[in-house]
């Protein structure tokens, strides 16, 4: 693939003083997944942020509740000059029916995730040309053997070569819950 030709960013110190925040580990509860073929167009980004993605008609993301304090993003180095790799991961404490057909819709669609963080910020795996996808044994499930064990789905997704380690995405107003598919399906339809 071609050289990616961008500025790299102004280096800046990064100190206690100019960063006084609590620094909690750990994402949110929810993730919301997308599919790139539901975009109007792809999202455009600035430095290492994305735009609000906007929807065909009747189409928008789909919300996965997971379980607490179970979501991360790891961003890893790929080298000296050949970025960064992403990895999402999405714990469900579900094992049904529902779970099973969602997983599997994942492993086989180009889709995006975005994962809601502190205060306002989103991050999101995506790439306008390179897919989100899940390794052999990257979507896995387990029932459990006992009463006492973990059911569990785990869903580890890779974004490999971007530019950056962390990806932000603006979040809408109205937050992401208003671009959810079901609510635009649900949504009531204007009469003349």
């Amino acid at each position: 693939m071609a050289a990616i030709k961008e500025t790299c960013p102004t280096m800046m110190d990064v100190t206690n003083a100019n960063s006084c925040m609590e620094n909690f580990a750990g994402m949110g509860s929810v993730a919301y997944f997308g599919l790139k073929s539901d975009l109007t167009a792809p999202l455009t980004r600035t430095d290492n942020t994305y735009s609000t993605p906007i929807f065909n008609s009747g189409k928008g993301l789909y919300k996965f509740e997971a379980a607490d304090e179970k979501q991360k993003i790891v961003g890893d180095s790929a080298g000296y000059r050949k970025g960064f790799n992403l990895i999402a991961t999405v714990v469900s404490e579900v094992v049904d029916a529902t779970t099973s057909k969602f997983a599997r819709a994942v492993n086989n669609n180009d889709v995006f995730i975005i994962i809601p963080d502190s205060d306002g910020n989103s991050q999101i795996l995506y790439d306008k040309v390179r897919k989100v996808k899940a390794d052999s044994g990257g979507i896995n499930s387990d029932t459990g053997d006992s009463a006492s064990s973990d059911r569990q789905m785990k869903m580890d997704l890779k974004l490999n070569g971007v530019v950056y380690p962390h990806l932000f995405v603006e979040e809408p107003t109205e937050g992401w819950d208003s671009l959810l598919a079901s609510a635009k399906a649900a949504a009531p339809t204007a009469t003349p």
